[in-house]
């Protein structure tokens, strides 16, 4: 076992976990999507839920809200359960695992997104009202906002993702899709302040910058540590992750020409990787010592895993 970290970086620690106890009512089942999606599904995606008790009690949350937790995300269609004599044991469902793999795209790539001007266009005008509604809360997830009643956009929009999206809702056959072509020379202020205001860039920015100011002084510190403990190394991963990707599957994913200068979405990433390469291999050593499926130690972690923010090594 490593040796106890010093008091200074264990009290950062505890800053993290306070941070999330102060939030009512308390997020349990996002902060087990999180440990799933981050530890458990790059490992075989099974897990013994005494596991998750274990691992989620020294954060004060008890057995009774971790067994609530996992039983909505079943409800939800996110989990499967299996019980195996006297043991309960927690899988993705087929459509949560999509959605963890769609997540995971997002959570551990690069930001900088080329772009060639141009901008997928959705009219909408032949759905009905509900259908409109359904499909404007399901694409911004890719990162659409709505330019009109009838009319939801995004320049660099996923068009696999697109299009499976508009398939799952049996409405792509109502829908127009159209590319649009920006005039070549200087972006124009107006549609830098359109986008600015439409995607709500300075709100996704101040929540960029308190994600830095949680936890560049963690990344600071790390440097004066000869150790750290496994235990240490797992919340702060855990916590690392779960405050980035709560800012991230809001963020549009816009390419540069379109950001306002000094972008903070950039610089968070660069130290969600930084910070996540210095911690990956004792948190995972956690991992080997905490988590359980059906027959003992969770597997080796996939090439999925070691591939994250451009490669973990």
């Amino acid at each position: 076992m490593a040796q106890s970290a010093p008091i200074r970086y264990t009290k950062l620690i505890e800053k993290l976990i306070r941070n999330f106890q102060r939030r009512t009512p308390l997020r349990t089942g996002s902060l087990v999507i999180t440990m799933f999606g981050d530890c458990i599904a790059p490992r075989g995606g099974v897990v013994w839920l005494g596991s998750l008790i274990e691992a989620l009690a020294p954060l004060g949350i008890s057995h009774r809200l971790v067994r609530t937790a996992v039983y909505r995300l079943c409800q939800d269609g996110i989990l499967d359960n299996e019980q195996v004599g006297r043991r309960s044991y927690y899988s993705l469902t087929p459509s949560g695992r999509r959605s963890f793999i769609e997540a995971t795209d997002r959570i551990y790539a690069e930001t900088d997104h080329p772009w060639d001007g141009e901008w997928d266009l959705i009219i909408t005008s032949q759905l009905s009202t509900d259908e409109r509604n359904t499909l404007r809360k399901d694409l911004q997830w890719l990162g659409f906002r709505s330019l009109g009643s009838d009319l939801l956009a995004h320049p660099i929009a996923d068009q696999g993702l697109l299009h499976s999206h508009l398939q799952s809702l049996s409405c792509a056959h109502k829908v127009v899709l159209m590319r649009a072509q920006l005039p070549a020379g200087p972006i124009e202020n107006n549609l830098l302040n359109l986008v600015t205001a439409t995607w709500q860039l300075e709100d996704l920015e101040a929540a960029y910058d308190e994600f830095l100011s949680l936890f560049r002084p963690i990344l600071n510190s790390l440097s004066t540590l000869d150790q750290l403990k496994e235990a240490d190394a797992f919340y702060l991963r855990t916590f690392l992750v779960h405050e980035y990707r709560k800012i991230l599957l809001r963020d549009p994913a816009l390419p540069a020409q379109l950001l306002p200068p000094r972008w903070k979405g950039h610089t968070a990433y660069q130290l969600a990787r930084e910070l996540y390469r210095s911690i990956a291999i004792p948190s995972e050593r956690f991992v080997d010592m905490t988590f359980r499926n059906q027959i003992g130690q969770l597997p080796t972690a996939s090439n999925q895993f070691s591939n994250r923010f451009g490669g973990l090594v």
